[in-house]
């Protein structure tokens, strides 16, 4: 009889097992390590009222608060970072809270917290309470970068959807009783930070909404219709619908010319406003505010867009009828003489409509409005070169446009800088990949179903990355989906239009 062992020898264990088990022992030998901590942020209260921004890039509510700079402790993080985005000094008293990798101060205000009332037009929540207030944030140095606006606001309106962390919208109502109160007061320190000359204005535009409101309601009915109609140029909408007609009526070459001068007049607006760094007039008196508005305010970026867009339609509209109806417009200069009371009567009724709305200063539309003058007249200039078409349908001529936005994005850091270089980057490599010669007219029904797939093609991809961003919470993720989503949308709409009008 012979004797099975029961003992394995080392040739029967299999290797995966040894493997595993000699990982097991190294993991357990070595001992725990702590989670760095990496963020930073503040809980301050005002009565039942917690300080929240909100955010330019996300567009919701979060505390304010930051990373933690490897010279920095978390409080030090915590006190810099509220001061960088809202322009409180505040101490960090308390620790509230430990989660993961962020910890959470209570923190109490140095000063009285200058705040204004909520307009219509910056209201945060859909359920707000009559003493919320709006912080005065337009001197901090992330306004515009970071924060678009910052709320003292009732915990327990806040919801889940308006926060960028929605599972931490129970604790701050939990852990707002443990902060210590924070004073605040009126924003009049704003009326002695700007310039004399911001002063008077703020008094003329006081003045000027009171003598229209005085007027009988048919003529102020008139008079908001009309100013309604010229203060479309400038408007997302007015400037996408007229991007459509343009490129579906005139095909790749106006769409792209169309485009360097829209994004030309948007960066150089951007770049003196975040510059020059001057309030709108709501930021220093509330009740002057008619419509939406954000940001900073010198120059008016509607009257400079305006002056840009209606000054090429004065100038290309006798050549576009010339082509049509000769008979017409036999003389041009004859033409456009005749006409240029209408492009001034355009454009000043479209300063007017900005003051009006409360939404810049007298100073604002003036600066806007000089600007724009010398950028048509080198467009215009550009236009007449003969160049401006080739340019535009060379990538090197979006590529050195991208260097150039590139370098603003690096030293300003705002997204809106982003989008426009994912536009310019977009434009560059469409231009590069279409080859093809185009036609110069392509027939209404081609027309008409290429306009259908750009709308469609812009509203699917827009709701697609909409439903992205809806998901992640990361900012650095929420920016590189929007920026995504617009390279796309600019490619697709580009080589569509470039499709359709090409030789077959």
């Amino acid at each position: 009889m012979v004797r099975i062992s029961t003992t394995p020898s080392l040739s029967a264990i299999k290797p995966y097992r040894i493997i595993f088990t000699l990982f097991l022992i190294l993991f357990f030998s070595f001992p725990a390590q702590a989670v760095p901590l990496v963020g930073s942020a503040c809980l301050i209260r005002h009565g039942n009222k917690v300080v929240v921004i909100k955010e330019e890039i996300s567009g919701k509510l979060a505390l304010p608060g930051g990373r933690i700079d490897p010279m920095n402790s978390p409080e030090q993080a915590a006190v810099r970072e509220v001061y960088e985005e809202t322009g409180i000094h505040v101490d960090a008293v308390k620790l509230l809270k430990l989660r993961g990798n962020t910890t959470l101060f209570a923190c109490v205000a140095k000063q009285p917290i200058p705040t204004t009332v909520i307009s219509p037009y910056t209201q945060p929540l859909t359920t707000t309470e009559n003493d919320d207030l709006l912080i005065s944030t337009w001197q901090a140095k992330h306004f515009t970068k970071e924060v678009k606006c910052a709320y003292l606001l009732s915990a327990e309106n806040i919801t889940p959807k308006d926060y960028r962390y929605p599972n931490d919208v129970p604790l701050i109502q939990h852990l707002l009783s443990q902060v210590p109160n924070s004073e605040i007061t009126t924003n009049a320190a704003d009326y002695q930070a700007v310039s004399r000359l911001h002063q008077w204005e703020l008094t003329q535009i006081q003045s000027f909404q009171q003598e229209i409101k005085s007027l009988p309601d048919s003529y102020q009915s008139l008079f908001q219709r009309v100013l309604s109609v010229f203060n479309l140029p400038g408007e997302k909408l007015f400037i996408g619908l007229l991007l459509l007609v343009v490129t579906v009526g005139f095909g790749v070459t106006a769409m792209l010319y169309l485009s360097s001068v829209l994004v030309t007049v948007t960066f150089i607006a951007s770049v003196m406003k975040l510059a020059l760094a001057s309030p709108r007039p709501f930021y220093i008196w509330p009740e002057l505010q008619q419509t939406a508005a954000s940001g900073f305010g010198l120059p008016s970026g509607h009257t400079l867009m305006a002056t840009v867009l209606w000054g090429l339609l004065w100038y290309n509209l006798p050549l576009l009828i010339h082509r049509y109806r000769p008979h017409l417009t036999s003389n041009l200069t004859t033409f456009r003489f005749k006409t240029l009371p209408l492009l001034i009567i355009a454009i000043s009724l479209q300063a007017i409509a900005r003051v009006w709305l409360g939404v810049h200063f007298i100073s604002d539309t003036v600066l806007g409005l000089s600007v724009g003058i010398v950028l048509l007249a080198l467009f215009i200039w550009w236009q007449r070169s003969g160049s401006a078409y080739q340019h535009v349908r060379n990538w090197r001529f979006w590529a050195l446009l991208s260097v150039i936005i590139a370098v603003g994005v690096s030293y300003f850091q705002v997204p809106q800088q982003v989008y426009l270089l994912a536009c310019t980057l977009a434009m560059s490599a469409a231009v590069f990949i279409d080859r093809g010669r185009s036609r110069q007219t392509i027939t209404y029904t081609q027309k008409l179903k290429l306009a259908v797939m750009l709308l469609g093609s812009v509203l699917a991809i827009g709701f697609l990355s909409s439903l992205w961003v809806e998901i992640v919470i990361s900012t650095v993720a929420i920016l590189l989906i929007k920026t995504l989503a617009i390279v796309v949308m600019v490619m697709a709409c580009v080589l569509m239009t470039a499709h359709s009008y090409r030789l077959k």
